[in-house]
């Protein structure tokens, strides 16, 4: 150790000094400081104070550097605890209570630890600082800071500095030591400079020397006392300091005083120094001369001889405060409450309102202000504990004063002005005081208030009730009860007493307000009779009825009448405490009953119709009234009133039926009311009875008047009358006076039969006289009837429709004679038809055979003369071959017409058999083709055929037809030889294909092919088409017809009879087939024959 060095020794005895002043600081401030957070503020700062000393004594006594060290670390780290016990003290003294914020304190533990653990990290990281060994200016640790030790430097010093600033306001509002605590708080930052020399010289040790500063403010602050004027220490407070009297009195913003235990002013604030002119060495007015003793001089004196006024209004208050019950008002500290309306009863103002609360004259502080005007304050003491000082608060009451004093006016008005009758009486119950109310009711004079006592004016409690009533009651206390007052004149009359107690004028004394309730008293008696009666109603009602208490959701069953427990599954004492929902409301209908109980009781009376369940289980309709009530105690009631309307509901489901029957029917229906005409002198009825037994009419019949009542839509659709126009009227109206008459007397003979009756009617609507089939019934009530009810059908149609079919059937009988007439004459015809034709068949057999044979022969003997002269050699100019050609060709033509004149004549006579069979329609087709090959040839056109054509699918299909082959020879040479005929260029081309109506049903198709049945739209189709000259379209619709050709006169340019395409046409007709042609002059034309297609059974 290097002890032969002084400034080794100086360090060693400064901070064992520092480590010494600081515990015993601690100590001493754990002795004589009474505030509990600066004690526990000042206390851990001392202790971390001495403690970081005593870190660095041991850093300078260790020998090595590895203890040095950590030393050193663990004064780093109870150096960073005084930050945080500085922020404590600093809050606590400045009155704050961020020390007492849980917020705050896990904020600062945190911030504590974070730092801490990197401090003590420091030997892995070595981020904090690094140290060693230096022999200058004696053997110490030399330690070299790094960025983190500047970085928590600087935040300790940022969260001392917010210290100092919560000092400031305190130490500079306390008058008394502010500026000498100021400087000793100033120590803590003296050490900041020595830090700052050992780090930038050689002249100190780099280390921490705040302990120093820490110990010095300790002893200094803990050693400074009160004002030494005093001259006498020892009449101070035992335990407060000048550090603590600052704290006191500075933390108030409040004019604040701080006493010594014997009442010696020790420090005030600057509040108080402005308000009270001797406390800044002026004197105010009004003041005693003591009051106007200089600043200097004040602390430390008494307060009774500084302030004689303020320590009178602090005896008082401190009086008041030790008094026992009676002499304790509400709590004087709570809020003002605002002022009452000057239309206010006696009776209607509160407690506060009248008790002698609030401060007394006595017991405040008047002090003027700059302006003249005056300001009240009160004292109010504190102390810190037993044998601390007194801290004493001015709180400005002024408005409570001013309130006080307006109330005391407003009291005494209305208590001179109240309608109720009010006295005050003391503890002996002598009536002291009563307004004029109470002499007026009464009878009394003031005079007579002397010597009187409560019992003499209410007879109805004795003396002894009135002293025990008197001594339960505490200061505040209100008891309500009857009474019975006697007047000055011995009468007596019922009152209602409120009696209150109350500190008035310092004393406690009551006031007795007292109403007359004799109307109350009558009113209460017709009331109970009123209750009787309902009572009496409430037990023999038939319907219903039940109280409820409605409390948490519930319907609580308080009392139901017997009609109650007789129609629905419950008895009266068994109900009684149940839910009434639970007990009546079907399954899923609780929120809805729970929704009628809260709209009773919120916003008044309501009415429903509901479901609930009965005697018996069975649940019925009712019609349920709830009125709400709320009592003067207690939760709300509820009142509930069920009516069953069971009967009445299926009435009206019944009428409802039979409404909606009565507008939906689809007849005309209609409804007349009968009224009586009945005279009310008797003999007069008598007489028209008798007159109308004579008519044969039911005794009053002649007197009964009808009228419209109701028609149904139906009706007033098939007639066009409104049911609103008509209502009222009789059917005179309606209809005419003669049609209206007719209807009545129906009317009055159904009432006369008493049973339905139908009939039939015509009645003129309109303008046109319409036809009805009518059926009235009428409807009999207490033996009489009331109306008619009736439906009507319109025939006229039907009317109509029968003279319609009359005239047909006339006209069918005539035209029956005049059909078999015409059969007559058929027959004749068909004979002389039958005739005609046998003798066209002998014509057509005559001609067949007397015609065609000589022709064969001509063509026969052409054919030979032309072979003959083309074996002669005969000159060019010779005749004779031109002649055998001519003669040969003329007779084919005339053979080929013949033929064709017979196939026709055949085939309409029906004498050309044809027989449906499978033919090849392809093969055909080829055959026609060949036959006729040479003419196209010799044409020099071409001649094409296409067998299989049509659609993908049936291309390869063979074309069978159901047909007779000579037609399809018949129809194709036709076809063929007129294509040939009209085509000068180009070509003829045949094709035959298979057609079927839906191509796409493929499905369709495969059933056709397997049952082998073609589809109903299925043909064989054959099709000529040239490029010859064509038509028109419209000539072509009259191709078809016998003898009819495109080009026709003496002038045409083709040689033919035309009978050619009829031929065809017949022929495809009786085959079952259809043809079709499709020309366009100059573009040639097609012509498309459809034949029926061949099953497959037929064509194998």
């Amino acid at each position: 150790m290097p002890f032969g060095a002084p400034s080794y020794l100086i360090y060693l005895a400064v901070f064992t000094a520092a480590a010494a002043g600081c515990l015993v600081g601690a100590w001493r401030a754990y002795r004589r400081v009474s505030l509990p957070g600066v004690r526990r503020g000042l206390i851990g700062l001392l202790l971390t104070s001495g403690l970081w000393a005593l870190c660095h004594v041991g850093v300078l006594l260790s020998p090595g550097l590895g203890l040095k060290t950590a030393l050193y670390e663990t004064g780093l780290v109870v150096g960073f605890g005084t930050v945080f016990a500085w922020l404590w003290l600093c809050s606590a003294y400045s009155g704050r209570a961020l020390h007492r914020r849980p917020s705050v304190r896990w904020a600062a533990l945190i911030l504590f630890l974070a730092v801490t653990a990197t401090k003590l990290t420091n030997p892995w990281h070595g981020l904090y600082f690094s140290a060693k060994l230096s022999a200058v200016p004696f053997r110490h640790l030399e330690v070299n800071h790094h960025v983190i030790y500047w970085l928590t430097s600087g935040l300790s010093y940022a969260l001392a500095a917010v210290g100092f600033f919560m000092l400031s306001e305190p130490l500079r509002r306390a008058q008394v030591g502010g500026g000498k605590l100021a400087g000793l708080f100033g120590l803590t930052a003296l050490p900041l400079g020595a830090n700052a020399v050992g780090y930038a010289t050689p002249y100190l040790l780099d280390l921490s020397h705040e302990p120093i500063g820490v110990a010095a403010f300790a002893l200094g602050a803990l050693a400074l006392r009160g004002n030494p004027s005093s001259g006498n220490p020892s009449s101070g407070s035992q335990k407060e300091s000048c550090l603590e009297e600052a704290s006191r009195a500075g933390r108030e913003a409040r004019p604040s005083l701080v006493l010594s235990a014997d009442g010696r002013i020790r420090n005030y604030n600057r509040a108080a120094a402005e308000l009270i002119p001797a406390l800044r060495g002026g004197t105010s007015r009004g003041e005693t001369s003591p009051e106007g003793t200089p600043q200097e001089e004040i602390a430390g004196r008494h307060l009774e001889e500084a302030l004689p006024r303020l320590a009178r209004a602090l005896e008082v208050e401190t009086m008041d405060r030790e008094e026992g019950p009676d002499g304790e008002g509400p709590d004087r500290e709570g809020p003002d409450r605002e002022g009452t309306g000057g239309d206010m009863s006696v009776e209607d103002m509160s407690v506060e309102d009248m008790l002698d609360e609030g401060p007394q004259q006595k017991e405040t502080l008047e002090v003027k202000g700059s302006g003249g005007e005056s300001r009240y304050y009160r004292p109010v003491e504190s102390q810190a504990g037993p044998g601390a000082g007194r801290l004493v608060v001015l709180q400005d009451v002024t408005e409570r004063v001013l309130r006080r004093r307006e109330q005391a006016s407003r009291l005494e008005v209305l208590f001179n002005q109240s309608p109720d009758m009010i006295n005050l009486h003391d503890a002996e119950g002598r009536v002291l005081e009563a307004n004029p109310r109470f002499f007026e009711k009464t009878g009394h004079e003031e005079e007579d208030l002397q010597g009187m006592k409560v019992w003499d004016l209410d007879r109805s409690i004795s003396r002894e009730e009135a002293l025990e009533l008197w001594a339960g009651m505490e200061i505040g206390d209100r008891r309500r009860l009857e009474g019975t007052y006697r007047r000055k004149d011995g009468s007596a009359f019922p009152v209602e007493v409120d009696i209150r107690r109350l500190r008035m004028q310092g004393k406690g004394q009551f006031m007795a307000i007292s109403r007359d309730i004799t109307d109350r008293k009558v009113a209460g008696r017709k009331l109970q009779r009123e209750r009787d009666r309902l009572e009496t109603l409430f037990e023999s009602l038939p319907s219903p009825i039940v109280r409820c208490r409605a409390e948490g959701g519930r319907a609580t069953v308080e009392e139901a009448n017997p009609a109650f427990a007789e129609t629905f599954p419950v008895g009266r004492e068994e109900a009684e405490g149940q839910d009434l929902n639970d007990l009546l409301v079907p399954a899923g209908q609780e929120d809805a009953a729970a929704e009628i109980d809260r709209r009773a009781v919120e916003e008044g009376p309501v009415e429903h119709q509901v479901r609930r369940v009965a005697a018996g289980g069975e649940v019925r309709d009712f019609q349920l009234q709830v009125a709400g009530r709320q009592p003067e105690e207690g939760p709300p009631e509820i009142y509930a009133i069920y009516t069953d309307i069971t009967d009445r509901k299926r009435r009206e489901r019944r009428l409802q039926r039979a409404e909606a029957l009565f507008q939906n029917a689809q007849d005309a229906l209609f409804i007349v009311d009968v009224e009586s005409g009945e005279a009310s002198d008797g003999g007069a009825s008598g007489s028209r009875d008798g007159a109308a037994r004579e008519r044969g009419e039911a005794p009053g019949e002649g007197g009964l008047s009808f009228s419209v009542r109701r028609l149904n839509p139906a009706f007033e659709e098939k007639t066009g009358l409104e049911s609103e126009d008509l209502r009222g009227q009789d059917p005179k109206e309606v209809f005419g006076a003669e049609v209206g008459a007719e209807i009545e007397e129906k009317y009055r003979e159904c009432i006369r039969r008493g049973e339905p009756m139908e009939y039939e009617e015509e009645v003129p609507i309109g303008g046109e006289t319409t036809y009805w089939t009518t059926r009235i019934a009428p409807v009999v009530a207490s033996g009489e009837t009331q109306m008619i009810i009736g439906t009507a059908r319109n025939v006229t149609e039907d009317r109509r429709r029968e003279e319609t079919l009359r005239e047909a059937k006339e006209e069918a009988e005539r035209a029956k004679e005049e059909a078999e007439e015409a059969k007559e004459e058929a027959e004749q015809a068909k004979e002389e038809a039958e005739e005609a034709s046998r003798l066209k068949s002998a014509l057509l057999a005559n001609m067949s055979h007397e015609i065609r044979t000589p022709l064969t022969s001509i063509i026969g003997f052409a054919e030979v003369l032309g072979r003959e002269a083309a074996g002669l050699e005969l000159t060019e100019e010779s005749p004779l071959p031109g002649y055998a050609s001519t003669i040969e060709r003329s007779g084919k033509r005339l053979l080929l017409t013949l033929n064709g004149v017979l196939n026709l004549s055949k085939l309409q006579a029906g004498q050309m058999e044809m027989e449906a069979g499978p033919v090849d329609l392809a093969q055909q087709a080829r055959l026609a083709a060949e036959e006729l090959r040479p003419e196209a040839e010799e044409k020099e056109i071409g001649l094409e055929l296409e067998t299989g054509g049509g659609p993908a699918a049936l291309a390869e299909a063979e074309i069978v037809a159901k047909a007779d082959e000579g037609g399809v020879q018949i129809v194709l040479r036709n076809l063929l030889s007129n294509a040939i005929k009209y085509t000068d260029e180009g070509g003829v081309t045949v094709r035959t294909y298979r057609e079927d109506g839906d191509q796409e049903d493929g499905d369709q198709k495969d059933r056709d092919q397997e049952d082998g049945n073609p589809q109903e739209d299925s043909w064989a189709v054959l099709e000529v088409e040239d490029t010859g000259i064509g038509m028109d379209p419209e000539v072509a619709e009259v191709l078809f017809e016998p003898f009819r050709q495109a080009s026709e006169g003496l002038s045409r340019e083709y040689e033919g009879t035309g009978i050619g395409l009829a031929v065809t046409r017949e022929a495809v007709a009786q085959m079952g087939g259809s043809i079709e042609v499709e020309t366009e002059k100059g573009a040639g034309t097609c012509m498309t024959v459809r034949l029926p297609l061949a099953g497959e059974t037929e064509a194998a």
